[in-house]
């Protein structure tokens, strides 16, 4: 009679085990490769802070050339206090996000008209790209947000 720790159970585990760090060993194989050799995405950021410097604005852009080439602009509203890089760690606050317009260093325009009250002018999109998303109000229900399309 064969018990629980006879020899077949245990050639079992041993090529389960060694099976299971094998498999381990190719996927982190895989992701240091892909780390490698991905292109990291250019990363811009300017920042319009509130008369009151209570907010400020912060349009971050992403691009990236190459192959598949892409361009993002971002603008996000956040207390003046927040480092500028909050905006890209919470999507939350995002009040646009679209495509980048031909000159990506023109559009899209920030200008605050008041300490609670921000414009938001932005070039018209092309026929081949979506519209931008956009919200009139900040997270925190405090700032006003008007947008311009020219």
């Amino acid at each position: 009679m064969r018990g629980p720790l006879s020899k077949g159970h245990h050639v079992k585990g041993k090529h389960l085990f060694f099976g299971f760090f094998g498999l381990l060993a190719i996927l982190s194989g895989g992701s240091i490769y892909l780390a490698m050799t991905t292109v990291p995405a250019d990363r811009a950021t300017v920042a319009v802070t509130a008369p009151d410097n209570k907010y400020k604005a912060v349009r971050l852009t992403l691009s990236r050339g190459g192959a598949s080439p892409y361009c993002v602009d971002g603008i996000a509203v956040i207390l003046g206090v927040y480092p500028n890089d909050f905006a890209e760690r919470d999507k939350a606050y995002l009040v646009y996000s679209g495509p980048c317009a031909a000159d990506r260093n023109a559009w899209p325009k920030i200008e605050w008209k008041s300490n609670t009250e921000l414009t938001i002018t932005y070039a018209k999109e092309s026929a081949a790209q979506k519209s931008p998303a956009i919200k009139d109000v900040d997270v925190t229900k405090t700032v006003k947000v008007t947008f311009v399309q020219q």
